[in-house]
């Protein structure tokens, strides 16, 4: 049976109520009358609408055992379903493969220079052969080069070092063949355009390859510049590849690499892919999120704001309502800037929210928004209090790093995906962007020295006995146990379920 409508509000693009009218939401929230507890949860961006609702009704009678209410915010999302079609699409690609290996066995020979780097720009390979059985570690699921370590007297690449693999790869018959091919294929095909939220994007109709259209506008420039000329045009394509051969070791010399088959994957995807690796869906995830709590007051009505203003009607007329907020993954995202509008509620005299207003309970389950982002509320919640206690349910770093969350092509939690290709750093893309829900940014602290990085953590150290954190699987006792192994499992209330029992516990009984 589907979940009835007194229970979720459905948003669509920018965050407008969808499936949802403005009467369903005064009915939702007249219903609150009856309810002394109200918890908000914000799924993930890993699911379909369907898939959320579905969500939705399992969660239901969960919360109402803890004596809660529950209002399901549902929003357009779907983003595993994209990474999982497209990344695996790419790993088709012959092109791809030829550059992982390539960029794995250069890696692999500077990783292990003990020279320090030579002006000849030599470097001891793995043979082709070697490179080759790595590469089919994958389809048992084990990562190529695992144990790679690098040595202690690393150095970036040399100019030398990286003349010599551009050089090489220039050469080989295969990267020549497949660009070739992916030039051709754009050249001779119709241009495609495609608008979504405002936005209109040109693509080559081409079957040959998922890389960036601006990429391969760059390649098609080039060709048509060396054309006639009897010379393949590879020059672009190859400083793109040196470019991430440096990226890779930069990272490691950094401290900020995320295992070398996963570094190299994400670098390739940055440089050559990343429009559509599932980025563009990320961004206007976040987008949504944001948009939900924008243009108070206009038409069309918007979910987020909506919500809130009429519950702050029912709190003005004197009701008492203890409200929760539970976000899970980009969920967190939502909460950050629900937690924002909170504020400006508050301060807006012509808002009916009380100006005393905060919540109970902060509780975020691997959460995929940024240091940055989540620093932001902070600094609003140390002027005035938005929450009275905040706990963090996460994954172990040992459990983050030991999946595949794309089987085959990507060894890593789509949390390490969002952390190293598919966020941004001001309007470029990002690699290793620190986010909340990851544990290597709260122990490695003497590589993550930003201060938001820093400032989050002496925030989470000044509870007592670790109370703000639990990072599975632990467990220390009621609404401090989490059990889960996976980045989708946060929410599971059948097998592995510690993690909403402690959230029940949380609810139900208080810190």
């Amino acid at each position: 049976m589907a979940i009835d409508k007194k229970y979720y509000i459905n948003t669509g693009g920018d965050g407008v109520l969808e499936d949802t009218t403005e009467d369903d939401v005064r009915a939702l929230v007249a219903d609150l009358k009856n309810a002394s507890k109200l918890v908000i949860h914000l799924h993930g961006g890993l699911v379909s609408k369907s898939s959320a609702l579905k969500t939705a009704e399992r969660l239901q009678p969960f919360y109402e055992q803890a004596g809660v209410h529950p209002v399901f915010m549902v929003w357009e999302s779907g983003l595993l379903e994209s990474v999982r079609n497209n990344l695996g699409e790419i790993n088709k690609e012959e092109i791809f493969r030829i550059l992982v290996k390539k960029v794995m066995q250069y890696a692999v020979g500077k990783l292990k220079d003990l020279a320090g780097g030579k002006a000849s720009g030599q470097l001891a390979l793995p043979n082709d052969i070697t490179v080759a059985k790595e590469f089919k570690n994958r389809e048992e699921e084990k990562e190529p080069f695992e144990n790679i370590k690098a040595s202690p007297a690393l150095q970036d690449l040399n100019d030398a070092e990286r003349k010599k693999f551009e050089d090489s790869l220039a050469a080989d018959p295969d990267f020549q063949k497949e660009l070739q091919a992916i030039v051709h294929g754009a050249v001779s095909a119709n241009e495609k355009k495609e608008t979504s939220k405002g936005i209109t994007v040109v693509h080559r109709k081409s079957s040959k390859t998922l890389m960036s259209p601006g990429v391969v506008d760059e390649l098609v420039a080039e060709h048509k510049e060396k054309d006639g000329k009897g010379v393949l045009a590879v020059a672009r394509a190859v400083a793109k590849a040196g470019k991430i051969l440096w990226s890779v070791i930069h990272r490691y010399r950094e401290g900020r690499d995320h295992g070398l088959y996963a570094t190299v994957v994400e670098e390739i995807f940055r440089e050559f892919y990343i429009a559509n690796i599932g980025a563009a869906v990320w961004g206007f995830m976040k987008t949504d999120t944001a948009d939900t709590f924008e243009n108070f007051g206009g038409q069309p009505a918007r979910g987020g704001w909506f919500f809130i203003q009429e519950l702050g009607q029912l709190l003005k007329g004197g009701h008492t309502l203890e409200v929760s907020v539970v976000g899970h993954s980009c969920g967190c995202v939502y909460a950050s800037n629900l937690l924002r509008h909170l504020d400006w509620a508050r301060r807006n005299g012509s808002h009916p929210l009380p100006k005393d207003f905060r919540l109970k309970n902060l509780i975020f389950l691997a959460p995929a928004c940024s240091f940055s982002q989540f620093d932001g509320v902070l600094s609003l919640h140390r002027q005035s209090p938005l929450f009275d206690h905040f706990r963090l349910f996460a994954l172990k770093d040992e459990l983050e790093s030991g999946y595949w969350e794309v089987p085959v092509v990507y060894p890593r939690s789509l949390l390490y995906l969002v952390s190293g290709a598919l966020e941004k750093d001001g309007e470029k893309s990002a690699y290793d962007l620190p986010l909340v829900g990851m544990e290597r940014y709260f122990t490695a602290a003497a590589v993550y020295q930003q201060p938001e990085v820093k400032r989050l953590r002496q925030f989470l150290s000044e509870a007592s006995n670790r109370r703000a954190e639990v990072w599975s699987e632990e467990d220390r006792g009621a609404g401090l146990a989490s059990d889960v192994i996976e980045h989708s499992g946060f929410d599971e209330t059948d097998d592995r379920r510690k993690t909403m029992v402690s959230v029940q516990h949380i609810l139900q009984n208080g810190w």
